[in-house]
C-alpha cells in the first residue's frame, strides 16, 4: 500500500501579510513572485495536525482529523474534511473551515472566517485596532459564541433559523441595543425542513467592521468585553 508522507513545505509570503485586512485575503494564497518569511504549510491526505508555533503565518490541510494550532504570526489558514478545529492565538488574519466538528479560535487580533457544517463555533477577537477586522462565522447546526473588544466598531448581520421540532429553543443574546425581529411563516423554499428564522440587526460604535453570524437551531452569542 503506497503510504503518503506527511510534507512540511516552506513557502515565502509578502511582509505586506501581516497587514492583510480582509477576510477575502487568504483565497489566493501564496501570491506568486513575493519574498520574506517562511510559512509552515502541511497538506495531508488523512489524520491529525498539530503546529505549535508558527510566527510568519500557517496553511494546513487534513482529509480528515482535528488541527491545532497553538501560536499563528501573520495568519492562519486551515481546512480539514472532518475534526474540529482549536488556534489557540493568531495575531492575523484566520481563515477555518471544517465539514464536521467544533472551532475554537482562542485569540485573534485579526479578520476572522470560520464555519462548520455541524458544530459549535468560539471565537475571541482581541485588542484594539483601528484596522479592518471583519468578522464572518457560519454553523449548518450548532451554537456560536463570538467576544469582541469594547471599542469594535461593528456593522452586525445575525440570522438564527430553527425547525418545527425546535421552535423556542434557541436565541440570540446580546446586549448592545441591536434590532431583533422574527418570521412568522415557515420557510420551505430550501426544500428541507421548514424554519423560523430570528434575525438581529444594527449598528455598534462607528459600525466599521463588518460582523455577520449565521446558524440553524442553535444559540447564538454576541458579547463586548
Amino acid at each position: 500500500m503506497l503510504m503518503l508522507p506527511r510534507s512540511i513545505l516552506f513557502t515565502v509570503v509578502p511582509a505586506i501579510l501581516a497587514a492583510c485586512l480582509g477576510i477575502e485575503c487568504l483565497d489566493n494564497f501564496p501570491p506568486p513572485g513575493m519574498k520574506h518569511a517562511s510559512v509552515v504549510s502541511i497538506h495531508k491526505m488523512g489524520g491529525g495536525i498539530d503546529v505549535a508555533s508558527a510566527p510568519d503565518g500557517a496553511d494546513l490541510a487534513t482529509m480528515g482529523g482535528d488541527i491545532h494550532v497553538g501560536n499563528a504570526g501573520a495568519f492562519a489558514k486551515v481546512k480539514t474534511m472532518g475534526g474540529d478545529i482549536t488556534i489557540d492565538h493568531a495575531g492575523g488574519a484566520v481563515d477555518a473551515s471544517t465539514m464536521g466538528g467544533k472551532i475554537t479560535i482562542g485569540q485573534a487580533s485579526g479578520p476572522i472566517k470560520a464555519s462548520t457544517m455541524a458544530g459549535d463555533v468560539t471565537a475571541h477577537l482581541t485588542s484594539a485596532s483601528t484596522a479592518q477586522r471583519d468578522v464572518s462565522l457560519s454553523s449548518m447546526a450548532g451554537a456560536i459564541l463570538l467576544t469582541v473588544p469594547k471599542g469594535y466598531g461593528m456593522d452586525v448581520e445575525i440570522k438564527l433559523a430553527y425547525t418545527k421540532s425546535s421552535e423556542g429553543k434557541y436565541r440570540v443574546i446580546q446586549h448592545l441595543g441591536l434590532n431583533e425581529r422574527q418570521s412568522t411563516e415557515w420557510d420551505a423554499s430550501h426544500g428541507g425542513t421548514p424554519r423560523k428564522y430570528i434575525y438581529v440587526t444594527g449598528r455598534v460604535g462607528n459600525g466599521q467592521n463588518r460582523v455577520k453570524i449565521e446558524t440553524i437551531n442553535g444559540d447564538i452569542v454576541l458579547k463586548q468585553e
